[in-house]
């Protein structure tokens, strides 16, 4: 019991070390807290520690990192166990995941609790600048981690300082969400005001722009317009960041791992020598690729979602063309999705039953291991990844060490013109910023002007969707939107098994631009129809806030439950 409650928050007894593998040995294995943290090296090895939940809360092909938005309608993931079962609004409280995420976050918490008490009793042994870079990524690290665990649950315990007992752990309570809130800002902007003249700007740290834009972040998530605005701007006019101008090349793992990419803010690194590698290429690789899972993939209903280069919806472009739905479109669809008929590790790509053989390279006709022919287990919705998909993995599928932007500028300037469209400002500088994004060199899409808040209001939702595409973020998107009731209570589709896309039914869109299907008029797959993927469900009475895990009611039933569950 002892151990359970130090997980939920109360780390003073967990010591933390800069080695990965000591982190999780519970505790006897290392130094006391009361001796270890007495350098500069050893302050340094906690600072590391803090950083270790950043990506956590990944449950089998879940991940906070790269596939967070299947928890929406734009990823899809294959045997998504968890993912899919709260799209389907099944799970209870008693789901083990609740209380993964809601332990490592206080992991979190806890450690930058203790780093930060041992950075102030040891301030002299340290020069002051490195004092002030190391309370500025651990305030940074504490606000990030409260962020993602209000977010999720709404009021929650708030800790400041480590808890060293079990009886001080029984009797902490949940701090409302608002008063949560402004203890994140303050964070945040603490760690801006420490960062502000650090030279420390090695990939994957923490900087004083990623304190001010995740500060836009969370204003955003809380509907304080006037707090993102103020945040977004004051990250704009430092000119300190700028956009790539290829949007295709952005994702690829030179450019990501290039100091002198102006647009990425914050970066989740990885390597093998770390033990931190992931299993990217493996979930997203297509069946060709030997050991590839085709298990994360795009939706039909994101495909869908983007639009002609004439900047309208394909129910209205006179450019679309059934025949032919990938032409013509929003060039982000071709950076981000492998298409049918696009060549892909050597071969034609196609998940059609119809097409048990495909063309090579050479142009030599070959099995089709795409087709669902040849496996059951290939694409679902018939589109790969293409975005962050490395080749040079296709031999190492599990040592993946692409680096995954955690939020770069491009999110930030659509922050900007959100607060400003949903404060009626819509100005110059709000135009400014989501054309920046619009008419990226490889982009290239209409310029947008200035028109009712309402149209804004859709501009930009549908450009977030777009631009962020599989960045995670639109799941607390509809969330904040209140619109998981409505988008998430549509079916998910992919791609027919079989069929020709001439014949499939018109799609409609509502008026913020999120496609709308006649379920009755589809058939049953298999079909030329869209292959309906799952029927998604969601409790507006309460889904928009995830349980408290029943393990922490059962250790401290003063915590409450959220309504609902």
């Amino acid at each position: 019991m002892k151990k359970n409650l130090i997980y939920i928050g109360l780390m003073a007894l967990l010591l933390v070390t800069s080695c990965d593998s000591a982190l999780e040995r519970y505790p006897l294995d290392v130094p006391s807290a009361e001796t270890f943290y007495t350098n500069e090296t050893e302050i340094q090895g906690g600072v590391n520690a803090c950083y270790s939940f950043v990506v956590a809360g990944t449950n089998d092909y879940l991940s906070p990192e790269f596939s967070w938005d299947a928890l929406a309608d734009v990823v899809f993931i294959r045997g998504g166990g968890f993912a899919q079962n709260n799209l389907m609004s099944v799970l209870d409280y008693k789901d083990n995941y609740f209380r993964t995420l809601w332990r490592d976050m206080y992991q979190g918490v806890g450690r930058c609790n203790l780093v930060l008490e041992k950075i102030e009793g040891n301030k002299d042994k340290m020069a002051a600048d490195k004092v002030k870079q190391f309370q500025g990524e651990v305030f940074f690290l504490r606000a990030y981690y409260y962020l993602r665990l209000t977010n999720m649950f709404g009021d929650v315990v708030y800790l400041d300082k480590p808890v060293g007992t079990v009886a001080e752990g029984k009797v902490v309570t949940r701090t409302a969400k608002a008063e949560v809130l402004k203890k994140i800002y303050a964070d945040f902007d603490k760690s801006a005001e420490l960062l502000s003249g650090s030279q420390v700007n090695t990939l994957g740290r923490v900087t004083w722009g990623a304190a001010m834009s995740f500060k836009a972040r969370a204003a955003l998530q809380n509907n304080d317009w006037a707090t993102a605005a103020t945040a977004a701007k004051t990250v704009i006019d430092s000119k300190k960041y700028s956009l790539l101008p290829s949007y295709a090349n952005l994702f690829t793992e030179t450019i990501l791992n290039s100091s002198t990419n102006t647009e990425q803010i914050f970066t989740q690194m990885h390597l093998v020598t770390a033990k931190n590698a992931t299993l990217w290429p493996r979930f997203v690789s297509p069946r060709s690729v030997t050991g590839g899972f085709a298990t994360i993939v795009p939706t039909q209903n994101m495909l869908d979602s983007y639009l002609c280069i004439d900047g309208l919806d394909i129910s209205k472009s006179p450019l679309y063309d059934k025949a032919n739905p990938y032409n013509n479109r929003d060039p982000r669809l071709r950076y981000s999705f492998v298409l049918p008929g696009d060549l892909w590790n050597g071969y034609i790509y196609d998940t059609r039953k119809d097409k048990p053989n495909t063309l090579n390279a050479a142009g030599a006709t070959v099995k089709n291991l795409d087709s669902y022919n040849s496996t059951e287990f290939t694409s679902f919705t018939g589109y790969g990844v293409r975005k962050y998909y490395d080749f040079k993995y296709v031999t190492a599928l599990t040592q993946c060490e692409t680096p995954f932007m955690l939020c770069r500028y491009a999110e930030v300037l659509l922050t900007y013109a959100e607060a400003k469209i949903e404060l009626n400002q819509i100005d110059a500088d709000c135009l400014g910023a989501i054309n920046l994004v619009r008419n990226r060199a490889d982009v290239s899409m209409p310029t947008v002007d200035a028109a009712s808040q309402a149209e804004m209001r859709r501009i930009v939702r549908s450009e977030r969707k777009v631009e962020l595409w599989n960045e995670n973020l639109r799941y607390q998107d509809l969330l904040r939107w209140k619109r998981a009731e409505v988008v998430l209570t549509r079916p998910i589709f992919g791609r027919p098994v079989l069929g020709d896309p001439s014949g499939y039914k018109p799609v409609q869109f509502d008026e913020f631009g999120d496609p709308v299907y006649d379920l009755a008029s589809y058939a049953p797959h298999p079909s030329t129809d869209y292959r309906v993927l799952i029927l998604t469900n969601f409790n507006k009475n309460r889904d928009y806030l995830w349980p408290i895990p029943e393990a922490e009611l059962s250790l401290n039933p003063g915590l409450g439950q959220n309504p609902g569950w």
